[in-house]
């Protein structure tokens, strides 16, 4: 006869292998670590872009740069800088597909090189600057609006004690910029680590993102979730270091499908899949 022991060891490794081979969720909750930190993706996710919006931006972006030239003694037309405007945007996602990034500053010399003003205007004292005032102010009088739930699930899911981070792929719009946005949103009390790509110079999925930003919160992957609504950037990256992913998939997202990601269809539904009942 086997020895009792014997048999609840065997039992016993039943019983691991069996919740190993599952693909529910709650057999993955029965050895998942502790979750201590979420992590969220900006654009499309906790805020999104309209429109009009980004119609507004881009006209006072040109008439701004346009006009800030004007007034230093360059003579450059409206239509001349908008269409070196919109040459920028190829010149940005080959840049981008390298999972670097450049700041406000480098998009502006970007803009002037289509313009073919980069040497002189570069030299001159305090123009830079102005420029780059032009470049990033009108994101202020064009404010994306909050995705719905924003703010409520930030709310809620500090409230249950996790710590919450922003890790963002900065388009046009540079960190510095978007830190008063989320102010002005009410979404910037809820996170206590800020990770923009133009301030880091690497974008998602780029693993060193991720992990500065887990540092700052003092976690390890395992004990934190990222939520996004990109999976390349946002699901492949944090899966990539270890973290949980989450993937918000709905008509806003940029990805359709979540593939084998674990996902949620509104920002509303996050509690309960951080937070499952019984």
């Amino acid at each position: 006869m086997r020895p009792a022991s014997s048999v609840i060891a065997v039992n016993l490794g039943a019983v691991i292998r069996s919740v190993g081979r599952s693909s529910s969720p709650s057999a993955h909750n029965w050895y998942r670590p502790m979750l201590k930190a979420v992590t969220f993706d900006l654009w499309q996710t906790l805020i999104l872009d309209t429109p009009e919006g980004l119609r507004r931006v881009r006209a006072d972006r040109v008439r701004g740069i346009q006009d800030v030239l004007a007034r230093r003694g360059f003579a450059v037309d409206v239509d001349a800088v908008g269409l070196a405007y919109d040459a920028v945007g190829p010149r940005l996602e080959v840049v981008w597909a390298t999972q670097q990034d450049v700041g406000s500053r480098g998009q502006v010399q970007l803009l002037l090189e289509c313009l073919g003003l980069d040497g002189t205007v570069s030299s001159k004292a305090g123009l830079m600057d102005a420029l780059e005032d032009a470049y990033c102010l009108p994101i202020l009088s064009a404010m994306p609006i909050l995705n719905a739930g924003a703010r409520d699930v930030l709310e809620t899911v500090q409230a249950r004690g996790l710590r919450l981070a922003l890790i963002c792929n900065t388009g046009r719009t540079p960190g510095k910029m978007l830190r008063l946005v989320l102010e002005r949103l009410g979404l910037a009390r809820n996170l206590s680590v800020f990770s923009f790509s133009d301030e880091v110079g690497l974008r998602k999925p780029h693993p060193e993102i991720f992990h500065r930003t887990l540092s700052a919160l003092s976690v390890a992957p395992a004990e934190a979730a990222h939520v996004g609504d990109d999976v390349t950037t946002d699901v492949a990256g944090a899966r990539g270091v270890g973290m949980r992913a989450i993937h918000l998939c709905n008509s806003a997202s940029v990805s359709q499908h979540s593939d084998d990601a674990e996902s949620i269809p509104t920002l509303h539904a996050l509690p309960g899949t951080l937070f499952p009942t019984p």
